[in-house]
C-alpha cells in the first residue's frame, strides 16, 4: 500500500489515520488561535515603550462603514495635538477609525505615543482587543467542528479490527 493516504483499512482490517489527515482537521482551529495569541501578546506589548500624555482633538474625520454587530455605521478618526518630551507641538491619528470615537474637538483624551517616533497614537480602551478576539473566536468557533470530525475519525478507527 501506498504511503500516501489520510485514512485507509490495511488488509488486516486495521484502520490508520494519518498525520495528514489530523493536520487537514486541525490546521485553520491552530491558525486562528495562533493568530489570536500573537496579537493579543502584540496588543499587550506595544504599549511598553509609549508614553501617556493627554491630546487634544484638532480634527475629527468621518467615515462611512459597516460592522457585522452594528451594521451601517460611521466610523470616526480623530486627529490629536499633543506636546512631546522635548516641547515640540505634534499632531497625530491613531491611523485607524472607530464608531467609538466621535470625540468633540477641542476635547481631551489620554493618549499613547511612542517619544522615538513621530507616528501614529494609541488611544487605550477595549478597542485595542478586537483583532485578537474576533481571532479567537474563529478559532474557537473552527475548533468545534475539527473537535467532531476528530470524534468521529476515532470512532471510525476503532470499528476496525484491532491490531
Amino acid at each position: 500500500m501506498s504511503d500516501a493516504f489520510f485514512m485507509r483499512t490495511r488488509y488486516d482490517g486495521v484502520r490508520e489515520i494519518s498525520g495528514r489527515m489530523w493536520l487537514l482537521v486541525w490546521v485553520t482551529p491552530a491558525l486562528f488561535l495562533g493568530a489570536a495569541l500573537y496579537f493579543a501578546a502584540q496588543t499587550l506589548i506595544a504599549p511598553l515603550g509609549m508614553v501617556e500624555v493627554e491630546g487634544e482633538v484638532v480634527e475629527l474625520r468621518e467615515y462611512e462603514g459597516w460592522s457585522p454587530l452594528e451594521g451601517d455605521v460611521t466610523n470616526y478618526a480623530p486627529v490629536f495635538s499633543y506636546t512631546h518630551a522635548d516641547g515640540r507641538e505634534l499632531r497625530a491619528s491613531a491611523g485607524m477609525s472607530h464608531s467609538a470615537w466621535n470625540f468633540p474637538v477641542g476635547s481631551r483624551r489620554t493618549i499613547l505615543h511612542d517619544p522615538d517616533v513621530n507616528g501614529d497614537v494609541r488611544i487605550p480602551g477595549p478597542w485595542n482587543w478586537i483583532v485578537p478576539g474576533a481571532l479567537a473566536v474563529l478559532g474557537l468557533g473552527t475548533a468545534l467542528p475539527a473537535a467532531l470530525v476528530s470524534l468521529f475519525l476515532l470512532r471510525w478507527r476503532r470499528r476496525g479490527v484491532q491490531g
